[in-house]
């Protein structure tokens, strides 16, 4: 009887251990079974967020890339403004007051200072092109004055912007840059102001880009080249206004 006894308790302790071990493998095998679900997840997240750093890097790069690109000067300095359509890509850098003196009177004009970059499949000069997108107005107070372009051979008379002039009428091929400055004469006899210290340049489509008004860069006065033909004298070139520019895209102010 003794005997049965023990048998039977040694079969119920077996039992117990049997159910214990069981229980410990089903938890460790359901802890396994989360450890690794939690692993994949954490390692598809780590994933999504490499991917999106990638693409964010991207983005960045090609952000950083058309804003080089869009640069408005070959030397760095931003004068002016932007404006650009599907075909070309106009920098402006600076306006320039410019009176040639002669012995039979005065001359007055701005010249537009910048680059031009021809994203179209044909090749333009950039002074058909400027023209063409941008109408060019003097600012004083808030009244402004329509400009006539000078399309005649000025840079006989404008000696110093001579080869920037001549550059801005020759064309530019596809994907090519160049340099250009546009000249447009203040006749006081058809109601421009001769010492204006605003320019105002207003896009004809406004998918162009906004209007915007440039302040004088500088003010030069030099002397006619026929008059100085018949003397030794040298130009004489004067600085009026400080080297400083301020853009706005209100002209109304």
């Amino acid at each position: 009887m003794k005997k049965r006894y023990l048998l039977g308790a040694l079969g119920l302790v077996l039992l117990g251990l049997g159910t214990s071990a069981c229980s410990s493998q089903t938890n460790n095998s359901s802890k396994q079974t989360t450890t690794s679900k939690s692993k994949k997840s954490i390692e598809k997240t780590d994933e999504n967020s490499s991917e999106s750093t990638k693409r964010s890097r991207k983005d960045l790069s090609t952000g950083a890339d058309t804003q080089a690109n869009n640069s408005n000067s070959n030397d760095g300095k931003a004068y002016g403004g932007n404006f650009q359509d599907s075909k070309g890509y106009i920098a402006i850098d600076n306006v320039t007051n410019v009176t040639v003196k002669g012995s039979d009177g005065d001359d007055h004009y701005a010249l537009v200072q910048g680059t031009f970059s021809n994203n179209d499949k044909e090749s333009v000069d950039p002074t058909s092109f400027f023209s063409n997108h941008l109408k060019v107005m003097e600012k004083v107070g808030k009244a402004t004055h329509d400009l006539v372009l000078v399309t005649t051979d000025i840079e006989n008379e404008l000696t110093p912007w001579g080869n920037q002039i001549k550059e801005g009428r020759k064309k530019v091929e596809p994907n090519m840059t160049s340099n250009f400055v546009i000249v447009y004469k203040l006749d006081p006899a058809n109601g421009a102001k001769t010492n204006a210290t605003h320019y105002v340049f207003d896009p004809y489509d406004s998918k162009f880009g906004k209007s915007l008004t440039v302040k004088v860069y500088e003010s030069k006065t030099i002397k006619k080249s026929s008059d100085n033909a018949g003397s030794n004298s040298h130009s004489d070139e004067s600085t009026d206004t400080n080297s400083s520019s301020d853009t706005s895209n209100d002209t109304d102010d």
